[in-house]
């Protein structure tokens, strides 16, 4: 099948606004790689959850060759979106009549793995009819055991787990020729769910000026749609303004967006080894600066008084970024392991 050829119905809230771009990159590849409608909740033409009616609508005596679904057959759609988009609680329930559509790839597209309970996919898989997950931590973005004990015996033999990494605009994580005023930087959320950004954060906060590094950390930006506007182009500004972005993969050690965001913006990263490396083409020394808890001062410090050494590491970053990690590089990737499921 002709990559430019592939019909993709995408089921997803309308994102526009909200407060993490890291889905609507995601969609947004999406709609670059192939012919892709995006239907559901916030978008204008949201009337109806009944996907037989959806796909009427839509394509008329036609139909998609992808159904890419961010959402569980008749999940409950959030209060946030029903608020934000003043949706009536008769369309509350969201895609409805999903198993009564055959003869269509269907792709449950999963983000945040920790953000549902084991016992709930349960539920919310058990036939679905999904023949395949796009997960950007699938293993071996993940650790096996992590990420499949969320998915019961029966869930992982139904359903195939393919592995499709996160992206992120080029256009808008870039260099904006911003002066470094700062050594290095944090941002976002201290929760336990970081539990190395949160300690190095608390270490630089009380020692920064004693051991000589201009340090900051910006605070998050709020949630949902109700955020502070340091979001997108103030945000890539920042990490702009400072040497190195200092950050971790969180509880599972995972390839967040900070690393990318980094990259483009000509900031060296500095963080844990994240699971992937290898397959994400990051190396330690090369592109980033990995770190621990025990040794992260003694490596931004070393860095800091061998500026020829970061500058490489920042050049080579952006060089990675460029070639791996953009909407148009995950784009091609979509379409790839896409028309491969189609031609079995």
């Amino acid at each position: 099948m002709s990559l430019s050829k592939i019909k993709v119905l995408l089921l997803n809230v309308n994102r526009t606004g909200w407060h993490s771009g890291n889905m609507i990159y995601d969609m947004q590849s999406i709609n670059m790689a192939c012919d892709t409608i995006n239907y559901g909740p916030g978008w204008p033409n949201y009337n109806t959850t009944d996907l037989r009616e959806i796909i009427s609508m839509l394509y008329g005596d036609d139909k998609p060759d992808v159904i890419y679904s961010y959402f569980t057959p008749n999940e409950r759609v959030g209060d946030v979106y029903m608020s934000h988009y003043n949706i009536p609680e008769s369309l509350r329930h969201f895609p409805t009549h999903f198993q009564d559509i055959k003869g269509i790839l269907k792709i449950f597209a999963l983000s945040d793995f920790w953000a549902r309970k084991p016992q709930q996919f349960s539920i919310d898989l058990k036939d679905s009819s999904f023949t395949h997950c796009f997960c950007c931590f699938t293993p071996p973005y993940s650790r096996e055991r992590d990420f499949f004990s969320f998915f019961d015996a029966d869930i992982r033999k139904e359903i195939k787990f393919i592995s499709h990494p996160r992206c992120i605009d080029p256009e808008c994580f870039r260099d904006y020729g911003i002066p470094k005023v700062y050594d290095v930087i944090t941002l976002g959320s201290m929760c336990n769910f970081y539990p190395l950004r949160s300690y190095m954060n608390s270490i630089l906060t009380t020692n920064y000026m004693r051991l000589g590094i201009k340090y900051k950390n910006y605070q998050h930006c709020g949630t949902n749609f109700r955020h502070s506007s340091f979001v997108r182009e103030d945000y890539a500004k920042a990490i702009n303004g400072s040497k190195m972005l200092l950050s971790c993969g969180g509880r599972y050690h995972l390839s967040f967006n900070k690393i990318f965001e980094a990259m483009g913006c000509h900031s060296a990263y500095v963080g844990e080894k994240p699971y992937g490396e290898r397959e994400l083409h990051l190396e330690d020394g090369k592109n980033y600066i990995a770190v621990t808890k025990e040794n992260f001062v003694d490596k931004i410090k070393y860095y800091l008084s061998h500026q020829d050494d970061l500058g490489i590491i920042v050049k080579n970053g952006y060089k990675t970024f460029l070639e791996y990690h953009t909407l148009e590089a995950r784009a091609k990737d979509f379409s790839i392991k896409v028309s491969d499921i189609l031609r079995r």
